[in-house]
């Protein structure tokens, strides 16, 4: 199943399950998983709870990750490896733009520019969607010290520009996923819908919601 699919990218939210997911899916089709390392970011903590003071090193500590996961993507296609992953390059000038102050962002977007990092080449991108109030719950459940800070209205801010972001991307095919009565983590059923969704996709955009009439 979805042999034809060798680049696979989770995206959503924080709170969303993309990690989760992306870890199913690459057990499930016996791929290379490439975990966006968010947690291994040492600014991450500290810019939940100070966000002005710590926003642009966590933004520039996240780039210098890109750098060496985009070569770690690239090699492995290059290898013909199956992969997953749970980052979309293209989202990180969306948390740019959203956390940074106007020059921090002029010099985020001067560097990156500069580097000139490999593009990354994707067949699907599967988008989860949540309410702020449900993310801001799962982000509550899970009890991670570090997202305790993490507040409602930038959860708003942050659904909003991921619809922004997945209304104009058309660099790949995206799978819009509603997860409020979706759990394909851990239900199996669930699970098998979203094979079944991804396998029969036709065109560059589709909507996966259970709540619909």
């Amino acid at each position: 199943m979805l042999d034809h699919l060798r680049r696979i990218v989770v995206e959503g939210p924080v709170g969303s399950g993309k990690s989760a997911l992306a870890q199913r899916l690459a057990q499930y089709l016996h791929a290379g998983e490439l975990p966006d390392g968010a947690r291994h970011n040492p600014f991450l903590e500290r810019f939940y709870r100070e966000p002005q003071r710590y926003a642009l090193p966590m933004q520039l500590a996240c780039l210098n990750q890109r750098a060496t996961q985009l070569a770690q993507w690239h090699a492995a296609l290059l290898a013909s490896q199956r992969m997953v992953t749970n980052f979309l390059y293209a989202r990180d000038r969306l948390y740019a733009s959203l956390t940074l102050e106007e020059d921090e962002l002029a010099l985020y977007d001067a560097l990156v520019a500069r580097m000139q990092l490999p593009a990354q080449r994707v067949d699907l991108v599967i988008m989860l969607q949540a309410t702020p109030s449900l993310l801001r719950e799962r982000i509550a459940r899970r009890g991670l010290a570090g997202e305790a800070n993490i507040d409602e209205h930038y959860l708003q801010r942050l659904t909003e520009a991921y619809g922004e972001l997945f209304h104009r991307y058309d660099d790949a095919p995206v799978l819009i996923v509603d997860t409020a009565r979706f759990n394909p983590v851990d239900n199996d059923g669930d699970f098998r819908t979203l094979l079944s969704r991804i396998e029969n996709m036709r065109g560059r955009k589709a909507f996966l919601n259970l709540a619909a009439p």
